[in-house]
């Protein structure tokens, strides 16, 4: 009889050593993808790698708005990712949409960032459009003439006394013969202003209820006046064009997004999803466009042959880094596929899969920085501007804090 474990420890990992295949330093995707999951990862990381990686460094340094990768992606057909194959969109899942704003973000954060807040912003007329909205927004997209993007909270709040880095105090419009009036309202953050076609604008409208969320009044930039407040000077993210916006005009009552589903919340049913597992996707892109130039870049050798991997403190690193992404794809990924089946019974895991999401970004780049050291800092590999873009994710979309209340109250709920 044997008096030691079937895998005792210096065995044990001699025998998984051998079994491993080697290099495995890329996405291996432990979630179960497709066929056509598959294929489009491989061809929006193709387009990603030939149209948008080598813009990504000059839309960063000069702040500049990335409309030419964002024209490669609508000539893809990408911006009507999510809109139904039933009006010419492409109808994807949100597993493949997730994965797509991955890859996107691994070239450029800055455009999969511009890229997710267009998808954020037409969810729910994608979902559930009425007649007139299928005509005038549904069918537009599906033939790339409409790129939006959300305007949402301002500056403060109404009242400036909630910590809450994204609270929802919004302003309240008037009611007017054909619709609802915005008299000079501002905006604060608004990815990609001035450059979107349509804006999907938050605020409490006068006649509507005005208990929970606000409502969603989709604008159109050629029929409505508007300003762009400022220059966009980020620390990261640099690319975004996220600037306050003032909106002064008429909107259309048949504008309103959600008309027909006044009793049900549509909000956690067919938008929330989509808003935090994209955010998740965006800065997994991050950590793991990071980390896949530093499994490149660390096998270099020097004129001497050595080879940054040699250090043994760099291996444990990139081995945490791996199990950080992969622990976060992971979660991402069952999550979206939570929401495709309608197997959630709350937004627990989407939130959850974001807050991870975001802090692997942040521990990747960071770690990262270490390992290269001067040649990072220095800026001759992207690494540091890998690391002033996730940053964003700590703070923008759903901060973290809000986040983790959020799940906090989730979990225990108050009686």
């Amino acid at each position: 009889m044997l008096n030691f474990p079937i895998f005792p420890t210096t065995f044990g990992l001699f025998i998984f050593w051998k079994m491993g295949t080697g290099g495995e330093n890329t996405a291996m995707n432990y979630f179960p993808l497709t066929t056509e999951q598959q294929e489009w990862k491989e061809r929006v990381a193709e387009i990603a790698a030939r149209e948008i990686g080598p813009r990504a460094a000059t839309a960063d340094r000069l702040a500049q708005y990335p409309r030419e990768s964002l024209e490669a992606l609508r000539a893809a057909n990408l911006w009507a990712l999510r809109t139904s194959r039933e009006y010419g969109g492409l109808g994807a899942d949100l597993v493949t949409t997730c994965l797509v704003v991955e890859e996107i973000a691994k070239k450029c954060p800055s455009t999969g960032m511009c890229y997710k807040m267009h998808l954020e912003a037409t969810e729910l007329v994608n979902r559930i459009p009425t007649p007139y909205q299928v005509e005038r927004f549904v069918k537009p997209l599906a033939r790339g003439e409409v790129f939006a993007t959300i305007a949402g909270g301002e500056t403060g709040g109404a009242t400036g006394s909630d910590w809450r880095p994204n609270a929802m105090e919004v302003s309240t419009c008037r009611q007017v013969d054909g619709g609802f009036q915005l008299d000079h309202v501002r905006k604060s953050y608004v990815t990609s202003a001035g450059h979107a076609t349509h804006y999907l604008l938050l605020s409490r409208l006068e006649g509507r209820p005005t208990q929970e969320m606000p409502d969603f009044l989709m604008v159109e930039r050629e029929h409505i006046d508007w300003q762009v407040v400022g220059e966009w000077n980020g620390l990261g993210m640099r690319g975004n064009s996220s600037n306050p916006m003032v909106f002064t005009g008429v909107v259309p009552a048949e504008h309103r997004l959600g008309i027909g589903h006044e009793d049900e919340p549509v909000i956690p049913k067919y938008m929330m999803p989509l808003l935090i597992l994209t955010y998740g996707a965006a800065y997994l892109g991050i950590a793991s466009g990071a980390y896949e130039l530093a499994c490149q870049e660390a096998t270099t050798r020097f004129p001497s042959g050595a080879r940054r991997l040699d250090a043994p403190i760099n291996q444990r690193r990139f081995a945490e880094m791996s199990a950080q992404i992969e622990a976060a794809r992971a979660l991402l990924h069952a999550a979206a596929a939570m929401a495709d089946s309608g197997r959630a019974r709350s937004p627990v895991p989407y939130v959850q899969a974001k807050v991870l999401c975001s802090e692997a970004a942040v521990r990747v780049t960071q770690d990262v920085m270490t390992i290269f050291g001067g040649t990072a800092f220095a800026a001759r590999l992207p690494f540091e501007r890998y690391f002033r873009d996730a940053r964003a994710g700590l703070v923008m979309g759903m901060a973290n804090d809000q986040a983790y209340e959020m799940i906090a109250n989730m979990l225990f709920p108050k009686s």
